[in-house]
């Protein structure tokens, strides 16, 4: 794991080559973070004068993975855990959006950024509390909207973005302080080491 955002996902997000999760999460860290705005910003100068107008046209054209009509952008003064970019798909601090529970980790599937081979979800980690360890199929990308979380690798705190490659194996556990929330997409779904976990874990549903 490693705490930056790899080129080629900027790349693929600003040309609109990368799974609709993994732009709103793109977008999501580049209103959190300045140095990934700086990067998405450089890569729509080179890449593409189109990549917004690509990006919402094209999820708006799609119902079944379109935000719900009637919500409203939440004011960033009031309401700042949410990014723009993942609060318009229904997403904010008012409402509770934990569903399930293991141990210390709370989690939801975001289904309308889900597809096939594509997981999404906001995780919410208790200070001290673990996720078992695991690695991915493919590559996982994980955004931090409030506290942070410790691998084997570093220390992520709001706005970074941690980064494992396909069978990198990591513990993510909560840091001190407020619970750490997530926003998280793996390419090609998790698996635990321990076979036991793997069963409980499809509690975080």
């Amino acid at each position: 794991m490693v705490p930056a955002l790899q080129d080629e996902w900027i790349l693929d997000c600003a040309s609109g080559a990368a799974p609709l999760a993994v732009r709103v999460l793109v977008e999501s860290a580049a209103e959190l973070n300045p140095v990934v705005r700086d990067q998405l910003d450089s890569a729509e100068k080179i890449g593409s004068s189109l990549v917004l107008a690509d990006l919402w046209s094209a999820t708006s054209a799609v119902p079944e993975t379109s935000p719900a009509e009637d919500f409203s952008i939440p004011d960033p003064s009031t309401d700042e855990l949410y990014p723009r970019a993942l609060a318009r798909w229904g997403f904010n601090v008012a409402e509770e959006p934990w569903r399930s529970q293991l141990g210390g980790v709370q989690g939801r599937k975001i289904n309308r950024l889900c597809e096939p081979g594509i997981d999404a979800r906001l995780l919410k980690i208790q200070p001290g509390s673990a996720i078992p360890h695991h690695d991915h199929a493919g590559e996982e990308l994980t955004l931090v909207l409030q506290g942070g979380f410790s691998d084997e690798v570093g220390r992520y705190h709001r706005g970074d973005v941690c980064y494992g490659q396909a069978g990198q194996p990591h513990t993510p556990v909560g840091l001190e302080g407020e619970p750490c929330i997530c926003f998280a997409v793996s390419i090609g779904g998790y698996r635990f080491r321990n076979p036991l976990m793997s069963i409980a874990a499809k509690w975080l549903t």
